[in-house]
């Protein structure tokens, strides 16, 4: 009978631990499964703020929907300085200063300097027939073999017409980087920038003009409009295409910022 009331004991003890043992596990699992969210929330944003993009027919409609911040690189081109100070002055292509897609810019703030941060964007009365409108996206690139200097061109690779007028703005070095897309920073159509300047400034004034080779040498094509978003979960500024095409691997942005508007 004590051998019987013995083992019955032995029994309940086991069951007993089994028991705390399991809810434990299950408590743990739990708790793991809640954390999950939270460790990759970086990641999950991005990945929703991407798919906004891409999924519209209207990129910068689907960004303001959802509240994120938008600004149209357009728009903001259309007066650079504004964005940032420097040195800022017209350049004006004509046939002497023009090489079929390109035209060289000579300013001695940047002749010589494949360093240097040059924003451009086209102006009002851009070509010598009066057009209105520029039908070319366009960006800076560095010939370091012969000119050293800088220059403007199209993304499409067509000729700059000539009399065609572009705003160029150096902005301070302290109010300016060089963004590079990358793999770890590129998702779908937006690239987001990783600097001190930009992030968690919701407020901050960005101007952005491609650049084909950042330093001279060999470079990446972008054919497509570009603006920038502030993704207020992961407080980071982005870059986007604005037609929904994928950010190419290796392209690099121009980027000027100012403070609050």
């Amino acid at each position: 009978m004590r051998h019987l009331i013995y083992l019955a004991g032995v029994i309940l003890a086991f069951l007993a631990a089994v028991g705390v043992g399991a809810m434990v596990a299950l408590m743990l699992n739990q708790h793991s499964e809640r954390a999950a969210p939270n460790a990759s929330s970086s990641a999950e944003s991005r990945t929703l703020l991407a798919t906004m993009l891409e999924t519209s027919t209207s990129a910068k409609s689907s960004v303001e929907d959802t509240g994120l911040e938008t600004t149209d690189y357009a728009k903001r081109a259309n007066n650079p300085q504004k964005s940032a100070s420097g040195v800022s002055f017209i350049h004006r292509a004509t046939n002497k200063n023009s090489r079929g897609d390109y035209t060289y810019i000579s300013d001695p703030s940047i002749n010589g300097g494949p360093k240097a941060i040059v924003l451009a964007t086209p102006t009002s009365g851009r070509t010598s027939n009066g057009d209105a409108t520029y039908q070319h996206n366009i960006g800076v690139w560095y010939e370091g073999m012969n000119k050293k200097k800088w220059a403007i061109f199209n993304q499409d690779r067509t000729a700059v017409p000539n009399g065609a007028a572009f705003e160029v703005v150096v902005p301070l070095a302290s109010q300016s980087f060089v963004h590079h897309a990358e793999p770890d920073n590129i998702v779908g159509n937006i690239t987001y920038l990783e600097d001190p300047l930009t992030n968690g400034n919701p407020d901050a004034v960005l101007s952005v003009t491609q650049n084909w080779n950042p330093g001279g040498g060999g470079g990446v094509y972008n054919n497509h409009p570009v603006a920038v978003v502030y993704d207020k979960r992961v407080e980071q500024w982005a870059i986007y295409n604005r037609d929904s095409k994928r950010i190419p691997n290796g392209a690099a942005f121009n980027v000027a910022i100012a403070g609050s508007e």
